[in-house]
């Protein structure tokens, strides 16, 4: 199954947290995922062990250039970032390159899948 990983050390107890989200990817990442799409939701640094908080659908992918993002999403990806040029800096410090309000990234809105209908 394929996961949408979360590499940030207080993004375990923040997606515990929540039964639903969203996340900011660099660029069109329309063919890796897909509205409809079951996904697990891990948490762990690249080239580790990875942690499977919950199983996900995902509700919407959009892709949109960074200045078009809104609080929603920016906080969706880091909740202590308000605004799209504080986005901005710290995106380009994770990505270790320029990023600019122009370039294009993909918005993967996700809700947690639990029980069985008629459970919930």
């Amino acid at each position: 199954m394929q996961a949408i990983n979360f590499s940030l050390p207080e993004s375990y107890s923040i997606l515990q947290a929540q039964s639903s989200g969203c996340t900011i990817r660099y660029g069109v990442k329309t063919d890796c995922y897909q509205e409809g799409q079951v996904v697990d939701i891990t948490v762990g640094d690249t080239y580790m062990k990875k942690v499977k908080v919950y199983t996900a659908y995902i509700d919407k992918v959009l892709v949109k250039p960074i200045a078009l993002l809104t609080g929603r999403e920016i906080k969706g990806e880091n909740q202590k970032l308000n605004t799209v040029d504080e986005f901005l800096v710290w995106y380009g410090r994770v990505l270790k390159k320029a990023v600019s309000g122009s370039d294009l990234v993909t918005v993967i809105y996700f809700s947690e899948i639990t029980g069985c209908y008629g459970e919930v």
